[in-house]
């Protein structure tokens, strides 16, 4: 997406995007982010490494920026600590049981090795944990955040997963936003079109059954994913930074005025979107 909206100067705000990759500015000039690139997890997993005096591990890494970056990012920061890496793997979403199962046997080869990295998107975190207990063998696992503090990667999978350290981005939850959508239902929230698939799936019910609309989101547990807050910065980081260019070319104008239409995206970034600031 940073390579097809800098062709039309438009500035992006990404509240997900870790790889390193984008920090390049000379090839992603209007990329902002909320979250901090893979290097700073990478040198996390090889400080956990140095602690515990495991310097000998194999590495499992998804294809694509994310995990290839990643992973490679691991690697420079095991070097410099003379942590060797014993195997290294990739998985992709086109693999099935079977070639998860080929890689757990490729990291059964080096028995000495029994820490893996993982530096992977969280389906294919469980699809591993799944094969390892299909084959009943066990690691030690110290995963990026793709793992994180998801509990559908463990779910049915506990045991193998017991003693792992996964990397969580530092955030907090967001009160207002968790007041927001627990009073979320289908009727006040018809703009939304997965929300009535979202609602039938959770209370594993059809909105064709008049009962199906009556529970409520504040029944029942309601914890918030992590990157929420992430979201959140980024939406008030764009608001704010319009918010601001618009006073600043407008005037006293209370809309938008000629000067932001269209508006000057180079501008946006420079001097508004990466100089915002709020609380």
């Amino acid at each position: 997406v940073a390579n097809l909206l800098r062709l039309f100067q438009i500035p992006q705000i990404s509240y997900a995007s870790t790889s390193a990759k984008l920090s390049d500015k000379s090839r992603y000039d209007y990329f902002a982010r909320t979250v901090p690139p893979d290097f700073y997890q990478a040198k996390a997993m090889a400080e956990i490494l140095r602690y515990f005096n495991w310097t000998y591990v194999s590495t499992v890494a998804s294809e694509g920026d994310y995990g290839e970056t990643g992973i490679d990012a691991f690697q420079q920061e095991a070097r410099a600590l003379q942590i060797c890496i014993a195997t290294s793997a990739k998985v992709s979403r086109s693999m099935d049981r079977y070639s998860y199962d080929g890689v757990i046997r490729s990291l059964l080869q080096k028995s000495n090795a029994k820490v893996v990295i993982l530096f992977t998107r969280s389906e294919d975190a469980r699809e591993l944990l799944v094969a390892a207990k299909r084959m009943n063998v066990s690691f030690i696992w110290v995963a990026s955040d793709g793992w994180g503090a998801q509990e559908s990667v463990v779910r049915g999978s506990e045991n193998v997963a017991d003693g792992a350290f996964t990397i969580e981005l530092a955030s907090y939850p967001i009160p207002d936003f968790a007041t927001y959508f627990t009073n979320l239902n289908p009727y006040n929230n018809t703009r939304n079109p997965w929300f009535r698939e979202f609602w039938e799936n959770r209370f594993q019910c059809s909105l064709h059954d008049i009962n199906c609309g009556k529970h409520s989101l504040r029944d029942g547990k309601f914890e918030q994913e992590s990157k929420i807050m992430f979201v959140v910065n980024a939406v008030y980081a764009m608001a704010y930074a319009l918010h601001n260019m618009r006073q600043a070319v407008c005037s006293n104008n209370t809309k938008p005025c000629s000067a932001m239409k269209p508006v000057n995206g180079k501008k946006l970034y420079k001097d508004y979107i990466l100089k915002t600031k709020f609380d």
